[in-house]
């Protein structure tokens, strides 16, 4: 999976954007400037948590207004919510739960360094 992130700065209001370009596009709907560090030790937390997950609990949901997460013991599923609402037609995607907190581990790396 490859993916690369940037930091924008508004230059009218001052606000800075983390912003993520993936080949896939669910990926790039994490982009957005209330990121911090926290929240995403938080994710990798509940994500990591659910992988042992007994079948009859219901999954960790995380989400955005473009993005929900689903975790579970199976995996993270990803649906681009952005693509629903202009109904699109995109699968959603399947990432194994290594896989998933991977990407959150290298995307919380950039924002501690560019902070």
């Amino acid at each position: 999976m490859k993916y690369k992130f940037l930091k924008k700065t508004i230059n009218t209001t001052g606000s800075e954007y983390y912003l993520i370009e993936a080949q896939n596009n669910v990926l790039n709907n994490f982009s957005d400037s209330g990121w911090t560090t926290q929240k995403i030790k938080e994710i990798i937390d509940k994500v990591e948590s659910n992988r042992s997950l007994e079948k009859t609990k219901d999954p960790y949901v995380w989400g955005n207004e473009d993005l929900t997460v689903f975790a579970n013991e199976l995996g993270v599923l990803l649906v681009d919510k952005l693509a629903m609402r202009a109904k699109q037609e995109v699968e959603p995607l399947e990432l194994t739960h290594d896989e998933f907190i991977t990407f959150m581990k290298d995307f919380k790396k950039f924002i501690e360094e560019n902070s």
